[in-house]
């Protein structure tokens, strides 16, 4: 072979293995599947301590199961629900919203789902908020990446949201979207920052989940009713969320009730009769009657999907109105809430949020 034929043979070819790596980094191959990447996760422990590992997941997954309503807001805000495939029944069917969730087919509750309903739906990614510890390792066990995302833990959200954003590949977005959500925390703290301790309202905040039931350090509640400038009675307790007696409720005395009511009776449906009967419960309670927030009528019903979850940004300034009114004149939630809606997710708001309505 001649010196010439020689040097065009050794180009051919190096060519040929260059297209070769080519074809086999970046975005994967068909054989390969997506590039995988590594993401972290972030675990609250019993004792309040936030945890990080590391999980490799696909990037972007094209099947993915999730389990709370709260990941799935993100997802339609961020405009990756046509890769969800599979939800939890109670989005589906209670929480209604977003509304693409109604038309995935449910693999069971979020905390103890289907493990065969869910590979069933071939996912390459499970995202969840409240699964059993031992599902999520039968999920592992079986090659499925799962992914621990709240949506509820306030502190962790603006982290959570870009997390997602690196999951679907849209980084911008999601960093638009925590930082809109950042601004309106930090406007907030900004306006009671230097009140003195005996000008914020004494908070008792009780769960859907049952009378009594409470939010302290730990849960989402408790840093929204610090930064609107309340005090979180349950804040002692040295626990996310306690049970109380009603004597202790007594006791305390405080100046503002605020009770969670989850869907369908508050959100994007309402129930106005029902919820009226709520708050009439609270306060003919015995224990609650001689309160100062029964008194003075400061007793409020909120949905935590303005709260602890991604529309947070709304619920603090109801809060923030409710504990000093005087301090945020200007601010109208709902006005926010509306615009907030349309901007990241192209919906019109519709519903009750907080009873009594302004």
């Amino acid at each position: 072979m001649s010196g010439s034929k020689f040097l065009v043979a050794k180009v051919v070819l190096g060519i040929f293995l260059a297209a070769l790596l080519l074809a086999g980094c970046g975005s994967g191959t068909k054989e390969t599947g997506p590039q995988k990447i590594p993401v972290k996760e972030r675990l609250v422990t019993a004792s309040g301590q936030v945890e990080e590992r590391e999980v490799l997941i696909p990037s972007p997954p094209s099947r993915v199961v999730v389990l709370g309503g709260y990941a799935a807001e993100i997802i339609q805000a961020l405009g990756a629900e046509s890769r969800v495939v599979g939800i939890d029944e109670h989005t589906k069917t209670k929480v209604l919203w977003p509304e693409y969730v109604t038309k995935l087919p449910s693999v069971g509750p979020s905390n103890t789902p289907s493990v065969e309903g869910i590979l069933a739906l071939k996912p390459d990614l499970v995202i969840e908020g409240f699964l059993e510890p031992k599902i999520r390792e039968q999920l592992v066990t079986a090659g499925i990446p799962v992914l621990k995302i709240y949506g509820y833990k306030t502190e962790l959200l603006g982290e959570e949201i870009r997390t997602l954003g690196k999951v679907f590949k849209a980084e911008k977005r999601a960093d638009e979207y925590a930082s809109f959500i950042e601004r309106q925390w930090n406007e907030v703290k900004k306006r009671v920052a230097g009140l003195p301790a005996a000008q914020k309202p004494k908070v008792y905040w009780e769960s859907s989940l049952g009378n009594w039931k409470t939010h302290g350090k730990g849960s989402g509640a408790h840093p929204l009713i610090e930064w609107a400038g309340g005090v979180n009675l349950a804040a002692e307790l040295g626990t996310s969320y306690p049970t109380v007696t009603p004597e202790w409720v007594a006791a305390k005395n405080p100046d503002v009730i605020i009770k969670y009511v989850g869907a369908p009776t508050m959100g994007w449906k309402g129930d106005s009769k029902k919820l009226e009967e709520i708050r009439q419960e609270i306060m003919n309670r015995p224990a609650l009657k001689n309160t100062n927030a029964v008194k003075n009528g400061r007793v409020y019903l909120i949905s935590d999907k303005i709260t602890c979850a991604p529309q947070g940004a709304v619920g603090i300034y109801y809060l923030a109105k409710w504990f000093h009114p005087e301090l945020f004149k200007d601010i109208d939630p709902g006005i926010l809430h509306r615009d907030m809606l349309k901007r990241f997710y192209g919906e019109e708001l519709k519903g009750i949020w907080v009873y009594p309505q302004e």
